[in-house]
This record gives C-alpha cells, sequence and structure tokens, in this order.
C-alpha cells in the first residue's frame, strides 16, 4: 500500500512475506548478501548523496549529486 502523507512524504508498506522472504534470502547468502555475482568490468564509482534534512530541497541539490564535490 501507498499513500501520501503530506508534502514530501510518501508511506509505503509492504506485506510481512516481503520481509519475510528478504531475510530468509540474507540469512541464506550469509557474508554473500549483497554482493554481485560477476565482478563488474572496468572501474566503478559509487558516490553516497544526502540533501540537507534540515532544509528544503532544491535543484541547486542535483548538481552535488550528479557532478560531486
Amino acid at each position: 500500500a501507498v499513500d501520501i502523507a503530506g508534502p514530501g512524504f510518501i508511506n509505503m508498506r509492504l506485506a510481512a512475506s516481503v520481509w519475510q522472504e528478504m531475510i530468509a534470502t540474507i540469512n541464506a547468502e550469509g557474508t554473500d548478501y549483497g554482493r554481485p555475482k560477476e565482478a563488474p568490468s572496468g572501474k566503478v564509482n559509487v558516490e553516497f548523496v544526502s540533501a540537507n534534512p534540515t532544509g528544503p530541497l532544491h535543484v541547486g541539490h542535483t548538481r552535488g549529486t550528479v557532478f560531486g564535490d
């Protein structure tokens, strides 16, 4: 179920079976959970972007996401 909970908020609820299946997968894969099945060819750049949680979002936040610091 999905509902809008005011400006800028979207609540999503997943059935208990979704969480149970995910936990079973995590337990089954152990320390390999989340690792790619095949190594990527070439370099991979992972960048984490966080918007300021105390201020309004604006188009300027996109620059940091696309171009970085």
